[in-house]
């Protein structure tokens, strides 16, 4: 039961538990900003005291080329696009969501199944199970890597 794009591939930062780590970011409503415009950003401001006018393009291109390599190899990471957000009991199988709110890892949903006291248990591809609320509201995502 491994978590699986809809193209079949397997997502980058997938951890054996089914979660997968995602990259931070900023959303201004469908748009995401990825968060290599920080350490780019970063980069070239460090790069303004020193007297060389053109020196802070090139340390923004370092600091966000550093950033790339981060997520792709040294701590991988998908990127993730937040949609709607939706109660819980309406996960359904395959579906990818955010158990922790807005931000933090995603992950795949294998099963749903009603609990006793009036609460739904989510499983998760990777074998991790979520005891949840019906209307604790979770947000969908949707995986680009």
């Amino acid at each position: 039961m491994t978590a699986r794009l809809p193209d079949g591939r397997t997502p980058r930062g997938l951890r054996p538990n089914g979660m997968v780590r995602t990259t931070g970011w900023l959303q201004f409503g469908p748009v995401p900003v990825s968060s290599g415009v920080w350490p780019a950003l970063g980069s070239g401001l460090l790069a303004l005291p020193i007297d060389v006018p053109w020196l802070p393009l090139p340390c923004a291109a370092a600091g966000f080329l550093l950033w790339e390599v981060w997520i792709r190899y040294v701590q991988p990471s998908s990127r993730v696009v937040n949609l709607e957000s939706t109660p819980a009991s309406e996960l359904r199988p395959d579906d990818w969501f955010r158990p922790y709110g807005g931000i933090g890892p995603a992950a795949q949903v294998a099963r749903t199944r009603p609990e006793p006291d009036d609460l739904v248990r989510i499983t998760l591809r990777g074998g991790r199970e979520l005891t949840l609320a019906p209307n604790y509201r979770v947000r969908r995502v949707l995986l680009r890597s």
